[in-house]
């Protein structure tokens, strides 16, 4: 995996002193060559079952996570944004929930956190953790338009930042 680190913002702070210059990165470990993804299926607010292939054509971030984990609790409003700010027919956030059978809970969730531009997404199956290969939470997986990974970070991160922003928009 090569590292990718985006260092397009600085940012100036103070308040009527000398200014300090801070750059901000964001990190996402891609691969050399994309690989590829297992056939995940998810269940929509509907109840209907999704594939990541109702997203081909476009770059998908697949955020797995759940209710219980704390990091991935404070990230999802920054998941919502992200898709606010650059979602559409080119980009799409997944915020893939593991828990299987508990939808009132994730949509209570998606409730008290105001969550408002991602759809509650829940895994049917139980495996996606295992199918990914990711052991952590919350872990994301970038998926090129052609339903290939192109690289994943495990842990959180601050998906709106301008950072975060220029990263997305600067794929090919």
């Amino acid at each position: 995996m090569i590292r990718r680190t985006l260092c397009a913002l600085t940012v100036m702070v103070g308040t009527g002193g000398p200014s300090m210059a801070e750059e901000a990165a964001f990190d996402f470990d891609m691969h050399e060559t994309p690989i590829a993804v297992p056939d995940l299926q998810f269940a929509d607010e509907a109840g209907s079952v999704r594939t990541l292939d109702d997203y081909r054509g476009k770059y998908v971030v697949v955020n797995v996570w759940a209710t219980w984990c704390a990091p991935c609790r404070e990230e999802l409003p920054t998941l919502d944004a992200l898709q606010r700010s650059i979602g559409g027919p080119a980009f799409e956030v997944i915020a893939l929930s593991t828990e299987t059978g508990r939808r009132p809970a994730v949509e209570r969730l998606f409730t008290e956190l105001s969550i408002t531009d991602l759809e509650a997404l829940i895994d049917i199956s139980g495996s996606t953790m295992r199918d990914l290969g990711a052991y952590a939470l919350p872990a994301t997986v970038l998926i090129d338009r052609t339903g290939q990974e192109m690289g994943r970070k495990i842990g959180p991160a601050d998906w709106d930042s301008p950072a975060a922003i220029e990263f997305f928009k600067a794929l090919p």
